[in-house]
C-alpha cells in the first residue's frame, strides 16, 4: 500500500494544454475516483502516474519519493484498462500469471497467487480457458486477477466497465467494491459514469478542462457542489437551476426569480453563505429533484408550490415528474404511487434547506 502525490502537474499535448496546475493527494488505502465527462483529462493523468505519459511541469511522488523518471514497470503499480489487454493466444493461467514470470518470481509463489487470487475472483474454473471462449465479465475478472497476482501498491483502472452492459457492470462494481475492502490497497479510478463515482469512492475527484473542479466525499460533492458545472454533472435527474437575483427584504435575504408575472421573493433565511451576495447580484437557485415533494409540515423551511405536470416517466419505483416553475422546467422525484396526471396542479412544496447558490458570474457556490 501506498500514498501518492501529485503536485503542480501540467501536461501538453503540442499547443493544447490537457492538464493545468493538478494537485492531488492520495491517501494510503484510499478510493479515489477522478470523474468528469469525456476529454477533461482524467485518462491522461492516470497514464502520468502509471508513466505512460510523461510530465511537462509538476511531480509525482509515491511514498513520498519523486517518481517522474521512474520506468512503469518500476513503479509497483498495476493498471486494469477498458479494453481488458488480454493477450488473445495464452490460456487465463498464462494472462494472470505473464508478469510474474516475465520478473522471474518463483514457481512456487507463482501457484500460490494465481490460486489465491483466481479464487478470490472465481476464475479458477476458467484457467484453462482462452479470452475469446471468456464473457465480458469473465475478462474483466481475469486483467484484474493480472493486477492483483502483482500485489502491487497501487491499482489503477482506466473505465474498467464501460464496455460491459447494465446487469453486469453493478455487478462487478460489487466485486471491486468487495475486493477494495478486502486488501484496502490504494485505488484511483477513472469514470464518466457519476454511479460508479459515488457508489465506490471514498473521495471523488470532479475534473473538467484539465482542472481539478472539487475534491470530497461523495456526500459532500452530492449536498453541496461548489459549481455550477459539479452540480449539474453530479446527480440524475439533474439539479434544478433557475437564474434570478439576490435582495434583502426587511433585512431578509430573498431570491427573486428572473422569469415570473407576480412579486414572488423566495426567502433564504436558512441558507449558509460563503459570503453573501450584493443586493441586486444575479444568482443562481438550485435545488434537487428529490427536494420537491408533499408538503411536510414537519419541515422547518419549505416553499409551497402548486404546480403542474407536463412530463411524467415512471422509472418503476418512482415517478420522475417535469413541471413549468417561473418559465424554467424542473424535475421533481415522486412516490410511484402518488396520483399524477398532466395539467392536474398538485400541491408540493421545495425543502429550502436543501438548496445551493452560485454565483451568476463566476458560477461558484456563494
Amino acid at each position: 500500500m501506498a500514498t501518492l502525490k501529485v503536485n503542480n502537474l501540467t501536461k501538453n499535448f503540442g499547443k493544447t494544454q490537457v492538464l493545468k496546475q493538478i494537485n492531488l493527494e492520495v491517501s494510503d488505502g484510499e478510493f479515489i475516483v477522478l470523474l468528469g465527462p469525456s476529454g477533461c483529462g482524467k485518462s491522461t493523468l492516470l497514464n502520468i502516474i502509471a508513466g505512460l505519459e510523461s510530465v511537462d511541469e509538476g511531480e509525482i511522488m509515491i511514498d513520498e519519493y519523486v517518481v517522474n523518471r521512474v520506468e512503469p514497470k518500476d513503479r509497483n503499480i498495476a493498471m486494469v484498462f477498458q479494453s481488458y489487454a488480454l493477450y488473445p493466444a495464452m490460456t487465463v493461467r498464462d494472462n494472470v500469471i505473464f508478469g510474474l514470470k516475465q520478473r522471474k518470481v518463483s514457481k512456487e509463489h507463482i501457484e500460490k497467487s494465481l490460486n489465491h487470487f483466481s479464487k478470490m475472483l472465481q476464475i479458477d474454473q476458467l484457467l484453462d480457458r482462452k479470452p475469446a471462449q471468456l464473457s465480458g465479465g469473465q475478462r474483466q475478472r481475469v486483467a484484474m486477477g493480472r493486477a492483483l497476482v502483482r500485489e502491487p501498491q497501487i491499482f489503477l483502472f482506466d473505465e474498467p466497465l464501460s464496455n460491459l452492459d447494465a446487469k453486469l457492470r453493478v455487478e462487478m462494481r460489487h466485486e471491486i467494491n468487495k475486493l477494495h475492502e478486502k486488501l484496502g490497497t490504494t485505488m484511483i479510478y477513472v469514470t464518466h459514469d457519476q454511479v460508479e463515482a459515488m457508489s465506490l469512492a471514498t473521495r471523488i475527484a470532479v475534473m473538467n478542462e484539465g482542472i481539478i473542479q472539487q475534491i470530497g466525499t461523495p456526500q459532500e460533492i452530492y449536498d453541496k457542489p461548489n459549481s455550477v458545472f459539479v452540480a449539474d454533472f453530479i446527480g440524475s435527474p439533474a439539479i434544478n437551476l433557475i437564474h434570478g437575483t439576490f435582495s434583502r427584504v426587511q433585512s431578509t435575504p430573498c431570491f427573486i426569480p428572473e422569469q415570473q408575472k407576480e412579486n414572488v421573493k423566495i426567502t433564504l433565511s436558512d441558507y449558509s453563505f460563503n459570503s453573501e451576495p450584493k443586493e441586486g447580484q444575479k444568482i443562481i437557485f438550485g435545488f434537487r429533484p428529490e427536494h420537491i415533494g408533499l408538503r411536510d409540515a414537519s419541515l422547518k423551511s419549505q416553499l409551497p408550490v402548486d404546480l403542474k405536470p407536463t412530463l411524467i416517466e415512471l422509472t418503476g419505483y418512482e415517478k420522475e415528474v417535469s413541471f413549468e416553475f417561473y418559465g424554467n422546467e424542473i424535475t421533481g422525484r415522486l412516490p410511484r404511487h402518488m396520483e399524477t396526471e398532466l395539467g392536474n396542479p398538485i400541491s408540493l412544496s421545495i425543502d429550502l434547506s436543501e438548496i445551493s447558490i452560485f454565483d451568476c458570474e463566476s458560477t461558484l457556490r456563494i
